[in-house]
């Protein structure tokens, strides 16, 4: 690189006359202007001087300025070659400098003072703009300008002195301060000048260095450069160009690079970009191939160009092949959502497009779903094998297709799914979709009750079909699809071969949840709910160093009610607000009785995040409590961040700002864990006890959960494994560099009491008011949290 500082001693010395050339020859574009200039001047100053200076002095002084105006031209002119030329012209302009400087500055000296005041500012105003133009003028060339401006700054300041007035003693000094400068930039304008010129020479070099590079790229690389002219038609096309378009050099010169690619939506963005000029990044676009057996795909990037073709190239780009990486992604994206055996998407695309039916559903459409069984089909495994059995499959997916399509039920919004095993589904929307619903699963019934062929055999056909609609029976997909699951369970349960729709009445469990619904609204004022805790044990001392919060429901008559039976519905009907509010008050007070240092955790839900009096509930009860905000601890999952994300955020980061700890539970287990780590700070990572179990028994499990907690300790934060109950478990998680574990290897979820004895309960905090039953959005999330450890 060209160094920040210039002097001369730090020009490479095989590039002293190259930078001496440029110097000199930067100053002779302008001499001719810069003459002229001097002459106009020259002329002004005759016309004032005319009729108070003498004729002699006047011949002298006009006689004098040509003849060094003239030097300096025949000193610019060609006829001065040779090896040195440049520090020869150097010399003979810093004597014309000297000549000319003394040749204006002069006179000024001696008969400024002698002229009206008028004629003196008409002199002063032409010895300033000599002394200024040299400036710009032998910017290149520091001491001739220096001498120029020095000898006519000097001769003014000379003749300003001799009017021996405050204002020319002023303007002496403005002066002298001014040409001082004008010298002091004349040479920075120098230094910049070489560095500048040091800089393009460098640049240029490395320009062709880059060509160089590129050709042998071209060659040799795996992809291939293209360059188009201002019709966005190919030119300069290479030979590899045309072997990978299979088609010749003549052939592709000229041609429209758009009329080498299928006309799609990709190509649309290639025409937009070359219309508009706009930089192309990866566009992934199929090669046209009349003809031809096998379809390819190129990956096209470029960008406008300003440069090179003598003007005829206006875009740059680089070509590859992506052929068998866009398979690969086929094939990735054809394993992931479709089912190997019949070629029908999977539950993962038909959960998907559900999902979108149900969104996209106008105001007077149904969506219908029907979940498929096929009868006894365990049947068919066991008595033929497997190979029979995935043989049967797909003769029932393949008859399944047929009569679906036969029918003309459903319309165009539809879509049929092998689920698993031996379920199926099929989901379509629209206005009939009820009356079409019925009829389809009807003539399934019949259809695929017809036997099977299979080689010799005659195997027995069936299916039993359960029916949901949205929005009659639900409007969430997780809930129509249990709806039609419990339709389902009903008409297998009367003798298979039959198809049932949704009914209330059909699920006594969802009588049961009701049941416990109305209840648990009443068990925060009967005072039903109890604390308990589970040791959070530190994994190099084995000592306790806080516990969980996990509530219990201490029913009259139903007795000890896990979580994971009443949480879910505390979720569903927007109980678990006032549950949250008293489980975060009384473990406050809990905690605030224990030795300092210990913490506690506390799950927070996602419908808790809805609430307006999440945050100050928190602060209130640090206040009361006088607890320490650093010995809390609240615990979230993912479904806080999927649901009102950015709102969500900003709250936890004004938890955090309080000084509490946030931590991300059942982590590994969600959508997108990783992406969370970037979306906010958290202090603690929960590794799910799933993995904990398997960590004795599966490698992947070993190395997800090594992997988390090298993560976790590379963005410093604390992990912690659920459910550790053996000691292997432990010493693996130890070896591993996890920091916190909890599990009934330390302990059991138990009263606050066991854990915490004292002569006296201390006084419940009071209890919350509960709102009406509220259905929400939020409500409905999933936020199965059962902690029953």
């Amino acid at each position: 690189m060209v160094s920040q500082r210039t002097p001369r001693g730090v020009i490479p010395a095989h590039l002293q006359d190259w930078v001496d050339t440029r110097l000199v020859s930067t100053h002779l574009r302008i001499v001719r202007m810069m003459v002229l200039g001097v002459l106009i001047n020259a002329c002004a100053m005759l016309l004032v001087l005319f009729g108070t200076v003498g004729t002699p002095q006047l011949t002298l002084f006009a006689a004098s300025t040509a003849l060094a105006g003239f030097h300096r031209l025949w000193a610019a002119d060609p006829h001065l070659r040779g090896k040195h030329r440049a520090r020869r012209l150097r010399r003979a302009f810093r004597w014309n400098a000297w000549w000319m400087g003394l040749n204006m500055g002069v006179p000024l000296a001696l008969w400024l003072p002698h002229v009206p005041p008028g004629a003196q500012l008409l002199l002063a105003v032409c010895g300033i703009t000599q002394i200024a133009s040299a400036a710009y003028t032998m910017r290149t060339l520091p001491l001739s300008a220096t001498a120029f401006i020095a000898l006519q700054a000097l001769g003014l300041a000379v003749g300003l002195a001799r009017i021996g007035n405050a204002p020319a003693a002023t303007a002496v000094l403005v002066l002298i301060g001014a040409a001082g400068m004008l010298i002091r930039m004349t040479f920075i304008s120098q230094h910049l000048f070489i560095r500048r010129i040091l800089a393009d020479r460098e640049l240029a070099t490395s320009n062709w260095t880059v060509q160089v590079l590129l050709n042998e790229y071209e060659q040799t690389g795996s992809d291939w450069l293209y360059e188009l002219d201002r019709n966005h038609c190919l030119v300069n096309v290479s030979p590899r160009f045309a072997e990978r378009a299979g088609r010749s050099v003549a052939e592709l010169e000229g041609q429209p690079l758009a009329a080498l690619f299928t006309g799609d939506a990709i190509r649309g963005t290639l025409d937009a970009a070359l219309a508009t000029c706009r930089p192309l990044h990866g566009a992934i676009l199929a090669l046209a191939n009349p003809g031809g057996t096998v379809q390819r795909w190129w990956s096209v990037s470029g960008r406008p160009s300003q440069a090179g073709g003598g003007g005829q190239v206006a875009w740059r780009g680089l070509m590859s092949d992506v052929t068998d990486h866009r398979m690969a992604e086929r094939r990735a994206y054809q394993m992931a959502h479709y089912d190997a055996l019949t070629g029908l998407p999977n539950r993962t695309l038909f959960d998907r497009t559900l999902g979108e039916l149900l969104d996209e559903r106008e105001a007077a459409e149904t969506v219908a779903l029907l979940h498929l069984d096929i009868d006894h089909f365990k049947a068919v495994n066991d008595e033929f094998g497997h190979p029979a059995g995935d043989a049967y499959l797909r003769m029932f997916a393949t008859r399944l297709g047929s009569a679906l399509e036969a029918s003309g039920l459903g319309g165009a919004r539809r879509v049929m799914a092998r689920l698993g095993g031996d379920e199926f589904a099929i989901a379509f929307a629209g206005n009939d979709a009820c009356d079409h619903a019925v009829r389809l699963a009807q003539l399934l019934v019949e259809t695929m009750a017809q036997p099977f062929a299979l080689i010799d055999l005659d195997i027995a056909g069936g299916v039993s079909i359960g029916l949901a609609l949205a929005p009659l029976h639900a409007e969430d997909r997780h809930q129509l699809f249990s709806y039609a699951d419990m339709a389902l369970t009903r008409a297998k349960r009367d003798g298979r071969g039959l198809w049932e729709m949704f009914e209330p009445g059909m699920d006594e469990a969802l009588h049961e949840r009701h049941a416990i619904a109305r209840e648990l609204r009443h068990a925060v004022p009967r005072g039903e709910l109890r604390l308990f805790l589970q040791p959070l044990v530190d994994v190099p001392s084995e000592a306790k160093t806080g516990y969980e919060a996990l509530l219990r429901w201490q029913h009259p008559e139903r007795g000890l009610v896990p979580p994971d039976v009443f949480i879910p519905i505390a979720e569903e009907t927007g109980l678990i607000v006032p549950i949250g509010e008293w489980v975060i008050r009384t473990a406050f007070a809990e905690a605030a009785t224990w030795p300092a240092g210990e913490t506690i955790s506390i799950n927070l839900s996602p419908l808790q995040f809805s609430s307006p009096n999440l945050l100050p509930l928190i602060v209130h009860a640090l206040a009361d409590t006088g607890i320490d905000p650093a010995r809390v601890e609240f615990e979230i999952t993912e479904g806080v961040l999927l649901h009102n994300s950015e709102a969500n955020i900003a709250l936890l980061r004004r938890l955090h700002e309080l000084g509490v700890k946030i931590a991300l539970d059942d982590f590994g287990t969600g959508y997108a864990s990783l992406n969370y780590l970037l979306t906010f700070p958290f202090d603690k990572i929960k590794i799910d006890r799933r993995f904990v179990n398997e960590l004795e028994t599966r490698e992947e499990s070993r190395a997800i959960v090594a992997a988390v907690i090298a993560l976790a300790n590379q963005l410093g934060m604390c992990t912690l494994a659920e459910g550790v109950e053996q000691p292997e478990q432990l010493a693996q998680l130890r070896r591993d560099g996890c920091r916190m574990v909890q599990g009934w290897l330390f302990g059991k979820a138990l009263p606050s009491e066991h854990y915490h004895p004292r002569a006296a309960q201390p006084a419940a905090p009071p209890p919350a008011r509960l709102p009406a039953r509220r259905r929400t959005d939020a409500a409905r999330a999933p936020y199965r949290r059962a902690k029953a450890s």
